[in-house]
């Protein structure tokens, strides 16, 4: 039975004085990582797309019981006080005038300034449009706009005024009122403070919906959108991940442990295991490290570093008297050097002839075809 799997490419003379760690070892390892973190969140990018797939859309938007309030009367502009004529409108400087109707009653609502988007911060007052004088909207005032846009049975809870940030709302940035209906799904409604506009109603559902929006754009930090640095600096992590991956991908073809080549070179050696003393007949890669070639056959020996070149696990006894190589001397003892034990990652199988005897290492498998 072949082995499938990723196998970083074995250590080179060029090793780090003070660390230990070739380039190529520090490269397979940073690249591990990077690829735990870049595949974690591709799970949760996998996972949150196939709720957006098979959610109840009407539900998730937490309008199931939501009812549009439209409360107009009819009124001739002469009822109307002149716009030179509100008292205090000089206090927010204003940059636009809406003429707006909160429950039957017309209301001038003074911009003095404001974002792009209603949700970013807002300065403005609101004045009665007949009597000019400044107003502000009462708790039943807003439980009067709340009940009239519930389409529910159940009992609303007395309105209360909140500060941002809100965990419901997390772009808002303008106080709200918050009404609670006590149902099965806790229903919140959420309204403007100033224009008694209902903003929107929020379910468990809609919650369930807002935090699988929240992991899959990654925000995690509660900016309410996806274009933020945490995104923008996983964008450069996944690069990196591509560079690294290309970097070991040229290493592996530099050194053999795979080939473009439809017909490879194939050897034969015999190995002793560590169950038997008996010489077991393979055919291996002659171009490839010994490490990966007896994998790819099915004989796993022993690392921690999956044949990066800096455990030592790898161990290995030859018939034939093999170079030493420098990572060797730095792991292997100088009484397993004078016996012929080498590391199997840093020798090409083509280097071997005859016998070699993996079971110095204690731990190696054959694993059945």
């Amino acid at each position: 039975m072949k082995i499938s799997k990723f196998k970083p490419a074995f250590s080179t003379p060029f090793t780090n004085a003070h660390t230990g760690v070739s380039k190529v070892a520090f490269t397979a390892s940073l690249h591990k990582w990077l690829s735990l973190l870049v595949g974690v969140q591709l799970l949760i990018w996998l996972a949150t797309g196939l709720y957006f797939n098979l959610m109840d859309h009407k539900k998730a938007s937490g309008n199931a019981l939501r009812e549009p309030v439209s409360v107009k009367r009819s009124f001739t502009d002469s009822e109307l006080i002149p716009l030179n004529k509100l008292k205090t409108v000089s206090e927010v400087a204003p940059q636009k005038v809406e003429l707006i109707w909160v429950l039957g009653t017309p209301y001038y609502h003074v911009i003095g300034r404001q974002g792009e988007h209603s949700y970013q911060l807002r300065h403005s007052l609101l004045f009665n449009a007949i009597t000019g004088e400044k107003a502000a909207l009462t708790s039943q005032q807003v439980l009067e706009i709340a009940k009239l846009s519930y389409s529910g049975s159940s009992e609303l809870s007395n309105p209360k005024l909140l500060q941002p940030p809100f965990s419901d709302y997390v772009a808002q940035q303008n106080p709200m009122w918050k009404v609670s209906a006590n149902d099965n799904n806790n229903t919140s409604i959420y309204i403007d403070s100033v224009t008694g506009q209902v903003l929107k109603h929020v379910n468990d559902d809609a919650r369930l919906k807002a935090l699988m929006f929240k992991l899959h754009f990654m925000d995690y930090t509660n900016t309410g959108g996806f274009n933020h640095w945490l995104i923008i600096c996983f964008a450069f992590v996944t690069l990196f991940l591509s560079g690294t991956g290309v970097t070991l991908l040229a290493k592996r073809y530099q050194r053999r442990i795979f080939s473009l080549k439809r017909n490879s070179n194939k050897q034969a050696i015999s190995v002793i295991l560590s169950h038997s003393h008996t010489p077991a007949p393979a055919r291996v890669e002659s171009e490839a490290n010994l490490f990966n070639a007896l994998a790819d056959v099915g004989i796993e020996l022993p690392s921690v570093c999956n044949g990066a070149g800096t455990c030592g696990k790898c161990k290995f006894f030859s018939e034939n008297r093999l170079r030493v190589a420098p990572t060797e001397r730095r792991l292997l003892s100088a009484s397993e050097l004078a016996e012929g034990v080498r590391l199997a990652c840093q020798h090409k199988a083509s280097e071997v002839t005859g016998v070699i005897d993996v079971s110095v290492t204690g731990f190696a498998t054959k694993l059945q075809e």
